[in-house]
This record gives C-alpha cells, structure tokens and sequence, in this order.
C-alpha cells in the first residue's frame, strides 16, 4: 500500500510540484555551497599567500642581519607545516615565475638589481613536481599542495629556497549545515504543500462536481474560491451547468408540450375516421391514428418523468435486480439471475429501475428466455443481460437506439410497442454516467451490457 499511495501521490499536482521545487532547492544549495567554496579557497589561497610573503620578508631580514650560526635554528624555528625553508648555493630550477610577488618582495626588502628574487606561483590543482618528493620532508602530510616556491638571494651570496604548502583537501559537510538543508527544506515543503492544497481544493471539488452532472444529479454551484485562474474555471464551469440545466428544461419541456398538442388533434380525427363507410381504407387509417397516439403518449410519460429530477440514493442493486426478475417470473417468463455479490450503489433508483426493466422485458418479449448477471469490477459495475432470440444483424446494432425504430425481422409490429424503450433505457443509464451496448452473444441471442461508473 505505501508504494502505491507514493505513486498516487507523485501523480498528483502536489506531489510533482513539491518533488521539482526539492529538487531545485537541493541543486541551488549544492551549486552555492560549491561557488563558496571555491571563492572561500580562492580567498584563502590569496591571504595565506600574503601571509607567507610576509614571513619570507621578515625571515631574510633576519638570516641578513644574524650571524651564519644561528641561520640554521631561525630556519627551524620559522619553518612549519605549510612553509618549508631552506639554504643553498643556488637557486633551484623554477616554474613560470611571478613578477607580481617578486615585485612586492624586492620592494619590501628594498633589494637593488643585483640580489636575485625567483617567486613561481601555482593554484592547488597546478602541482608542479618541485621540490623532488625524495627531499620534500616526511613531515608535511600528502594532503598538502604546493601554493607559492621559489628563493631569494641573501647578503652572503646564499639562497633562501622556500615551499609553500596549502591544505586542499575539501572540507566535509557539518552538522550545521546539513540540519539548516533540511529545516529549510521542509519550509519549504510546508508552505508548498499549503499552497497547493489551497490551489487544487476547489479542482478536487471542480471533478466531483463534474461526476456528478455526468450523472444527472443536480449539483449546487461550486464556491469561486481560490487563485484568479482557479475562480475563473469555476466561474466558467458554474455558467456551463446553468445554460445545460436551461437547455435540457426547454427541450423535455417543448416536447412535452408538442406531445400534448398533438393528443387533441390525432383524438378529434380518430373520432370522425368513425363515420368513415367501413372497409381496409378505414382500418389503415384508424390503426396509424392510434400507432401515432401511442407513440405521443410514450413520449409524453418520458417527458414527464425526465422533468422530475428524482435524487439521487444509495440502492442496493442486486436486490433491484432480484425484483425485476421475481415480477418477471410470477408472469411465466423464464428468467434467472446469477447471485450476486451484495453492491450499493449511488443513482436515481426509479430511473435505473425503469431502463433495466425495459431490457429486461425486451428480453424476455423477443428472446425468450433471459440470463442476468451482475459483475463488480474495479473500475466499474457491469449487468449483462443475455436472452436467446434471433439477435439482431450486426450493422444495425446501433440503429435500434434511435427514438422509434423497429426491425422488422426482430420485432413484432402488432405487440403496442412504439420503438422508444432502448432509446428511454440508454438516456437513464447515460443519465448515470454509464453506457448500454449491444451485442450478438456468440452462442446465440443478444447481450446488452450496463456499464455503471464505480
């Protein structure tokens, strides 16, 4: 369950925004602790070489104004971890030297032209191979590079040669810094996930409410709360569900009100078709009128109940099932049900009652026989009902949801039926969310499936 519940959450808006902005933060902050650190090193590198420079100056000074004995114990005495000195006949053979430091010891010493001053300078990643590792001393850890080397001529014709070494190895991560990495992180995180529960609140009630008018449930207009953008959607979306609200009014209503107009005119010519001389003439005539009254009065009742706007209840399905197929049964019809699992469901129960009850007479009415199955699957519920009829061809599957269309081959013309009850059946389950399909079963008869969103 945890990794699904992280999938579910690294699919969300909150989830992958809140990942990018770590993300980044982690990035900024490893690429300005790396800028400071070279910066800091380059700072370092500069002071430490002023400071050697410094030593230097007052080091030859003194071995310039002491006698030869002592120079040994002042190199020792001024020597250290990062500064190794000492005295030869003659300088060493150096690197690309540095006119700039060179400079600024000879002016210091106020040196004339003739004392000679050779100052190489290198970064900690230029490692020229000087002194030769064999002289170098075995106290200077190899964790020390070279910074500055060089000498500069004494009084007496010697030379003071000098290493300059500089700590490079990269410091470590403290505890200081990687508690205010975290502490900033989950600031951050918190005022993230705070924002984005305020931006995407009104989405989540956005997609319920769109479940539900898919539905057919009235919903209430959704509160424009949130960001300009959020409230504009909102807005946009409450404006929707009003115009579909009128649309779907005025027309149940102006059919309602054609079906009604037309009850009076169709009566007043099946009453004066009785004075007509009896014949085949009359009885075509009558017949069509009272085909026509029917299918006015079928339309009528669907408009009628279409414009109720039952609400929506929790039903228990396989008991609406288990009655439809009783009240078939207690009429002689043989229909069974498989049994089912128990499923309440959230839907217009008179409505649902109502489609099913019309596939289910179609069933029994033209296939005689009728097997009802009711499937609960993941992602939706599923009646299949199968009767064992001729079925219907395949490319006129489609064509029998249209409002008053019978196939001759299939349906009995005489049996009062006007072609509306697939078409009612697919509007209510559409109402739901759902879809009616049909199909050709392979053993024979046809299936019609409702699928009912979970």
């Amino acid at each position: 369950m945890g990794i699904k519940r992280l999938r579910y959450w690294l699919g969300s808006l909150a989830g992958q925004v809140i990942l990018v902005a770590l993300f980044a933060l982690v990035l900024i902050q490893l690429v300005g602790v790396q800028i400071y650190r070279v910066e800091r090193e380059e700072a370092l590198g500069l002071v430490n070489s002023r400071f050697t420079l410094q030593r230097l100056i007052a080091v030859t000074r003194l071995l310039n104004q002491s006698p030869p004995g002592l120079h040994q114990e002042i190199l020792r005495a001024s020597s250290s971890e990062t500064l190794l000195l000492t005295l030869n006949g003659a300088p060493p053979g150096a690197g690309e030297r540095s006119g700039h430091f060179e400079r600024i010891v000879r002016n210091k010493l106020g040196y004339p032209a003739g004392l000679g001053i050779h100052i190489s300078a290198e970064t900690s990643d230029g490692r020229p191979d000087w002194p030769p590792r064999a002289q170098r001393p075995h106290r200077h850890p190899p964790r020390h590079d070279i910074r500055l080397y060089g000498a500069i001529e004494l009084a007496d014709g010697r030379w003071l040669v000098f290493t300059s070494l500089v700590d490079r190895e990269t410091p470590e991560w403290s505890a200081k810094a990687i508690l205010s990495l975290v502490l900033l992180a989950a600031l951050l995180a918190g005022l993230m996930i705070w924002l984005l529960q305020r931006t995407t609140r009104p989405l989540k009630e956005l997609a319920r409410q769109a479940e539900r008018l898919g539905r057919g449930d009235k919903a209430e207009p959704i509160a424009e709360t949130g960001p300009r953008e959020i409230r504009d959607t909102l807005s946009a979306f409450n404006r929707m569900q009003d115009r579909l609200d009128r649309f779907v009014s005025d027309r149940t209503r102006m059919l309602a009100a054609i079906s009604h107009d037309l009850r009076t005119p169709i009566t007043t010519l099946l009453l004066r078709s009785e004075f007509l001389p009896e014949g085949e003439d009359k009885q075509k005539l009558q017949d069509g009128l009272r085909q026509m009254e029917q299918m006015l009065a079928a339309t009528l009742q669907f408009a009628r109940e279409d414009g109720l706007a039952e609400p929506v209840r929790d039903l228990d399905l396989p008991s609406l099932l288990e009655s439809l197929c009783d009240d078939l049964q207690d009429n002689g019809h043989d229909v069974s049900l498989e049994e089912p699992s128990p499923i309440i469901y959230r839907c217009r129960p008179t409505a649902l009652r109502r489609a099913l009850q019309n596939l289910l007479e179609n069933g029994v009415k033209y296939g005689g026989k009728v097997e009802v199955r009711l499937r609960d699957d993941r992602d939706a519920i599923r009646i299949q009902i199968r009767d064992f009829g001729p079925g219907i061809p395949a490319e006129q599957l489609e064509e029998v949801f249209k409002p008053f269309i019978r196939l001759d081959s299939a349906r009995n013309l005489e049996d009062g039926s006007v072609g509306l009850g697939l078409a009612i059946a697919r509007t209510l389950i559409h109402q739901h969310g759902g879809e009616l399909c049909l199909a050709n079963h392979p053993r024979g008869g046809l299936l019609a499936t409702v699928t009912l969103p979970r």
